[in-house]
Order: structure tokens, then C-alpha cells, then sequence
């Protein structure tokens, strides 16, 4: 097999372009018919429907591009830009469907705003998640990535078991600083407001508010140490095997995307222009936690570029497995 096939699923590109366009065809559709009983609720703090227009028919025309395989013929930069200009636009239709992640949480204790606005903005994630699917597989062939593993070997980890690089670390402990801020915000003001601790209260949002601290605590360690790979010796039932790869970084993805776009891009743009109320709050609250949240966020996801590759099937071409017998858990 060659590198050049190394694309995934022959037909994601295909399935990407298909969705992307019905995506932006309905967009556009509200666009021009803002009365449209079918139409939800826009986004708060969005530009307009336009820029869901704007993203889905970039993204559609680069999945296009790379379904059809037009841009194997091109030279390296002209590549590089299809793979960046990919990149942009999955990125953006996902920041764009940043109220996601608020609404599958609300979910889980029983609220739902708007059925339609959660099903559009679940339509618009998945667009962009497909766009940065083609991305990736066009990213591998440009960079001529082995066809077995995908990685670039000798510039890739190679085992579970490799450390993690420096920037990995950096990216972890940044998203853990970012947590550490958030709650200390959370704390202050509890305690100046001489309400209780959110953490004490017993109530579904002390729940949550637990397990966000795990999310930025637990997550982002798993994500760049040695447990979050392969089970440590005190899970006696699994020590010395692998951790499953998306119980670690699903979660990573989810949660780095939603706090980067809900409060990254929709709060930090709504903080600026004195929206929502938020300029009416103590400066260093809003400051602690839009910046916490939005470092939290970032952290969460260039840490798990890292463990996406370190937790690839190793690759046999390399010679370099490691035989399960010979591990040791930790």
C-alpha cells in the first residue's frame, strides 16, 4: 500500500462534502427566509447565519477537492494550503456549534432549550468534525506518513509507552493552571458573596462542578503520563494493558472544543463588546474565567495531538513493537 492511499475511509471525504453542503444549504435557507417555521433560534454572540454559510460551502468544496482527488496532482504548497484551508474551516463550523457541549450537559440534568437548536448545532460539530477528518487523512499523504500507522517515523512517537515530549507537558499543566483559576474564582466569590461552595452543596450543580474539576485535573494528566495509556498496576483487573483511546480522548476533544468556543470565542467576544451583562460583573472574576476556561481549553487539545499519535496501533514495519508480555504497568 502505498502512502498516497492512506486516506481512511475511502468514502469520508465524500460523506464530508454531502453533509457540509446540506448543512450550509439549510443555513442559507434561514438566511433568506428568516421566518421559516423550521428555523432555530441564531447563536448568541455569533455574526450571523452567514458565517455558517461561509464555513459549510468551504468546507464542502474542500472535501470535494480532496474526494475527487484532484489535489494529488498539485505541487507541496498548493497541498498545504487545501490541508489548512480544511483545518479552518472544520475548526470553524465546530466553534461555530460552540452551545453544544452546554446542551448535551444541560441534558444530563434533565433541560433542553430547543430541540432544533441542539440538533442544528450537533449537524454543524459533526460537519466540522468530518472536514477535519478529510484534513488529517490529506495531512498524512502530503507528509508522505507511513501507510501502516500514519505516523512519520522517527518524528512521531512510536509506542504507548514513549514520554511524552516537553510541549505535551507544557500543554497539560497549562490547561490544569487554567482549571486552578477557574475554581479559585469560583471559591472567592462563594465566599465574598458568603454563599456555599458549590463543592459542599450536595445539588446537581456541585455534581457538576466536581466533575468539571476532574476534567481539569485527572484529563489532562491522563492525557500526557503514562496511566492514560496503559493501566497502572493498582487497577488490578487491568493493570499492564492499553486504555482505551477515546475514553481518554474523547472526553479531551469534547471539552477543550466546547470551552474554547463557548467562552474562548462566544464569551471573549461578548466580554469585549460589553454583552450578556458581563461588564457589569468584578473584572477579575470575568478576566479569571474566560481566561481560565479558554487556557483550560486550549491546554486540553494540543495535549491530546500528543496522545492521539502515541496511542495509534503500533506499527509493525518498524520493528520496533513492544510484545504485551513485556510491559510493565506502573
Amino acid at each position: 500500500m502505498r502512502a498516497e492511499a492512506l486516506s481512511g475511509p475511502r468514502g469520508l471525504p465524500s460523506v464530508a462534502a454531502v453533509w457540509s453542503l446540506a448543512y450550509g444549504m439549510a443555513h442559507l435557507w434561514w438566511l433568506v427566509d428568516p421566518g421559516s417555521p423550521s428555523a432555530p433560534p441564531e447563536e448568541a454572540f455569533s455574526p450571523g447565519r452567514w458565517v455558517a454559510v461561509t464555513l459549510a460551502f468551504t468546507a464542502t468544496a474542500v472535501c470535494s477537492v480532496i474526494a475527487a482527488g484532484i489535489g494529488h496532482r498539485w505541487a507541496a504548497p498548493a497541498r498545504w494550503a487545501l490541508v489548512a484551508l480544511a483545518w479552518v474551516a472544520g475548526a470553524g463550523l465546530i466553534v461555530y456549534s460552540y452551545m453544544l457541549a452546554i446542551s448535551l450537559t444541560t441534558m444530563l440534568f434533565g433541560q433542553v432549550d430547543h430541540w432544533g437548536s441542539l440538533s442544528t448545532r450537533a449537524a454543524g460539530a459533526t460537519a466540522g468534525a468530518l472536514t477535519l477528518a478529510c484534513a488529517v487523512a490529506e495531512r498524512r499523504r502530503v507528509r508522505r506518513a507511513c501507510a501502516r500507522c500514519a505516523r512519520v517515523h522517527g518524528r512521531s512517537p512510536e509506542r504507548r509507552t514513549d514520554p511524552a515530549p516537553r510541549w505535551a507537558h507544557l500543554a497539560a499543566y497549562a490547561a490544569i493552571a487554567g482549571c486552578a483559576a477557574r475554581v479559585t474564582a469560583l471559591v472567592v466569590d462563594s465566599v465574598t458573596a458568603h454563599k456555599p461552595l458549590p463543592f459542599a452543596t450536595g445539588s446537581p450543580f456541585g455534581i457538576f462542578v466536581v466533575l468539571l474539576v476532574l476534567a481539569g485535573t485527572l484529563l489532562p494528566s491522563a492525557l500526557v503520563h503514562r496511566f492514560g495509556r496503559i493501566w497502572p498496576r493498582w487497577v488490578l483487573p487491568l493493570a499492564g494493558r492499553d486504555v482505551p483511546r477515546w475514553l481518554v480522548l474523547g472526553p479531551a476533544l469534547f471539552v477543550g472544543a466546547g470551552l474554547v468556543g463557548y467562552f474562548g470565542v462566544a464569551g471573549m467576544t461578548a466580554w469585549f463588546l460589553g454583552r450578556g451583562g458581563l461588564a457589569e460583573a468584578p473584572f477579575w472574576k470575568v478576566s479569571m474565567e474566560m481566561f481560565g476556561y479558554t487556557l483550560w481549553g486550549l491546554g486540553l487539545l494540543v495535549a491530546a495531538m500528543f496522545y492521539y499519535g502515541a496511542t495509534r496501533p503500533e506499527c509493525p514495519s518498524a520493528g520496533i513493537a513492544v510484545p504485551r508480555t513485556l510491559r510493565t504497568p506502573s
